[in-house]
């Protein structure tokens, strides 16, 4: 066997050689993101091109081999949280940190969402997904008024301040979805539903100043109409304080 190899010519060799890096990549790319590290960015649009191009199933809570992996997408101490809540980093870093992960985040809801709608029990997932997300949402806005006083000389301001203006219109239809997530009582479970009412309610303070007068009118009616239907005492309760606080302008200090 040794002397049949020997005998390959050096451009076999790099033929060979080629295969087994392609196959190599190829296994590399199925694979999920590590989950004893911290992700940033690029790490969840990593997850979203192995899930579309290369068929790699969304990691799930009821699934022992990607548990982990669902657990690590939406850790406090990933990479994006963990710096852009940190006063001690510069503004800018903070703010690109947590911009760069929050569009591919979203994206992953979407997927969850989808898959939701086609019959899978993802409502567990889907739910915490949209909990994480909020919390970018909030640590980014929060960050947003400083982040543009340090561009207020360059000559591109105007282009900023309108890709901000951008991200608030994504961060409002952000909350009304959360909302409106809350009223899919056949999707998600009562702890699920309360765990969004409190991030909704943490969120708020970042979001309120967002608000339109008719996304004000809209998610008071859609919070009362959940409110109404719902026998729940304690969704109940939970539901309007939420109403309440968006109604009155209040936030959580």
């Amino acid at each position: 066997m040794g002397q049949r190899f020997s005998l390959l010519k050096p451009s076999v060799w790099l033929l060979v050689w080629g295969a087994l890096a392609a196959q190599s990549a190829n296994a590399q790319s199925a694979h999920y993101p590590p989950d004893d590290e911290p992700w940033d960015g690029t790490t969840y649009r990593a997850l979203i091109e192995r899930v579309e191009t290369n068929g790699l199933p969304l990691p799930t809570l009821s699934d022992a081999s990607t548990k982990k992996v669902f657990e690590r997408m939406v850790n406090a101490g990933n990479i994006p949280l963990h710096m852009g809540l940190n006063p001690a980093l510069a503004v800018t870093i903070r703010f690109q940190r947590l911009d760069s992960a929050l569009q591919p985040i979203h994206k992953l809801s979407v997927l969850y969402l989808n898959e939701t709608q086609k019959g899978k029990a993802y409502g567990r997932e889907l739910a915490r997904l949209m909990i994480y997300e909020m919390k970018v949402s909030a640590a980014l806005l929060d960050l947003s008024g400083a982040y543009l006083a340090t561009l207020v000389t360059d000559k591109r301001y105007q282009v900023h301040v309108a890709y901000l203006d951008q991200v608030k219109g994504g961060a409002r239809q952000l909350y009304a979805d959360l909302v409106q997530g809350m009223a899919e009582k056949g999707r998600h479970t009562k702890s699920d539903i309360l765990a969004m009412i409190e991030a909704a309610l943490d969120g708020l303070a970042a979001h309120q100043p967002l608000f339109t007068d008719q996304d004000r009118r809209d998610l008071i009616q859609r919070l009362t109409q959940q409110i109404s239907t719902t026998t729940d005492t304690e969704l109940k309760k939970a539901l309007t304080g939420l109403r309440d606080a968006i109604e009155h302008r209040q936030i959580r200090t």
